[in-house]
C-alpha cells in the first residue's frame, strides 16, 4: 500500500495474479471480451451460413439414410406397420422426413400398476444415493415426479389421447431437423465469440452436426419402441426428459468440452505453469499436505507477537491454569 496515495502498489498488483506456487492465475476466456472486427463477423455469420447451406444441400441424402435405418430396425424391434414419409415445408423448401407408423394403446390396469411401481421405486432408490451420487439422486426424483403426473392424468382421464404414436414420432423428427439446420447459428453466437482458432470453431460445428445426424434417428427408434411397448403412459416421460431436452444437452456437453480447449490465440494464457519447480525439503522428502492446523493465519500484527502469544498460551495450559472448552 502506498503511503502517499493510499492505493495498492504495483508490486501488489503483480502478486494479485499469482498462485501459491508462483504460476499466473489467468482469467477465464469467458471473462475476456473480443473486439468487434471483420474476423469476428466472419466467424459469426459466414461459418454458420456455410454449415446451414451444407446441411440443406445434403438433407435429402440424409433423410434417405434415416429411412433405410428405420426399415432395417423395424422388424428386429417388432414394430408393426411400415416407414412412412411426412413432407415438411418451409417456404420454397420441402423435406421428406421418414417416421414409423406403429401405433400404441391407452394404458390398461396392468400398465398403470407397473407405472406406480416404477414411480415409487425411483423415489425410494434416490434416498440411498449420497456423496458423489447426489446428482443421480435428484435426477431420479425428477423422473419420479414426471411419471407421477402421467400416472395421475391417465388414471382419471379417458380416451382418446390428443397425440397418437405416429404423430408424436413425426413431430419429434421434424423438430430434430429444425434443430439440425439452426444449430450452426447456436454454435456461432455461443462458441465463436470466444478466442478460439478457426479450425476449432469449425470442429465444434462439425461435431454437433455429425452427432445430431446420428442421434436423431436412434432417438426416434427408441421412443417408438418404448412407447409401443409401454403404452401412452410412457410418452410424457420420453418427451419431457428424453426428447428435445436430450438434444440440447448434447450441445451443452460438447460446449463444455470445447471451452476446455487450449486455443493458442492471443487472449489465451500461455504462462499458467509456475516458473520454478516447487520447493522441497533438504532431505528430498515430499512436502506434506497442509492442514488447517499447520497453516499460520495472516494477522495484522507481527509474526513475533503471534509466536509469543502462542507459546504463552501453551505454557499457561501446561501449568494447569487454562481449562478445556
Amino acid at each position: 500500500m502506498s503511503r502517499v496515495t493510499g492505493r495498492p502498489s504495483r508490486r501488489i498488483d503483480q502478486l494479485r495474479d499469482r498462485g501459491f506456487r508462483g504460476g499466473r492465475i489467468a482469467p477465464h476466456r469467458a471473462m475476456i471480451g473480443l473486439e468487434v472486427s471483420w474476423t469476428l463477423l466472419v466467424d459469426l455469420l459466414v461459418l454458420p451460413v456455410l454449415f446451414a447451406t451444407f446441411t440443406l444441400a445434403f438433407i435429402d441424402p440424409l433423410m434417405s439414410g434415416w429411412r433405410e435405418f428405420f426399415d432395417a430396425v423395424r422388424e428386429p424391434l417388432g414394430l408393426p406397420g411400415l416407414t412412412a414419409t411426412r413432407v415438411f415445408e418451409v417456404g420454397p423448401l420441402a423435406v421428406a422426413i421418414p417416421y414409423f407408423t406403429a401405433g400404441t394403446y391407452w394404458p390398461e390396469a396392468r400398465d398403470l400398476q407397473t407405472g406406480w411401481l416404477v414411480t415409487v421405486l425411483l423415489f425410494a432408490v434416490s434416498f440411498f444415493l449420497n456423496g458423489r451420487l447426489t446428482p443421480v439422486k435428484y435426477f431420479l426424483r425428477f423422473l419420479s415426479i414426471i411419471q407421477l403426473t402421467a400416472q395421475l392424468w391417465f388414471t382419471f382421464m379417458h380416451p382418446p389421447f390428443t397425440y397418437d404414436l405416429p404423430v408424436y414420432v413425426s413431430g419429434l423428427l421434424v423438430c430434430g431437423v429444425v434443430i439440425l439446420v439452426l444449430s450452426p447459428f447456436l454454435v456461432a453466437f455461443t462458441f465463436h465469440i470466444f478466442d478460439f482458432l478457426l479450425w476449432q470453431k469449425f470442429a465444434m460445428g462439425a461435431l454437433l452436426l455429425g452427432h445430431l445426424a446420428v442421434l436423431l434417428p436412434l432417438q426416434a427408434a427408441v421412443h417408438t419402441w418404448v412407447i409401443y411397448r409401454g403404452s401412452l403412459l410412457a410418452m410424457p416421460m420420453m418427451f419431457l426428459v428424453f426428447g428435445v431436452l436430450l438434444d440440447v444437452f448434447v450441445y451443452v456437453a460438447l460446449y463444455g468440452w470445447g471451452m476446455s480447449w487450449r486455443s493458442g490465440g492471443v487472449l489465451d494464457a500461455t504462462d499458467r505453469r509456475p516458473p520454478t519447480t516447487p520447493a522441497r525439503y533438504p532431505d528430498s522428502r515430499p512436502r506434506p499436505t497442509p492442514t488447517p492446523g499447520s497453516v499460520r493465519a495472516i494477522t495484522p500484527i507481527g509474526t513475533q507477537v503471534v509466536r509469543a502469544l502462542s507459546v504463552g498460551g501453551l505454557l499457561w495450559r501446561r501449568l494447569g491454569f487454562g481449562g478445556r472448552a
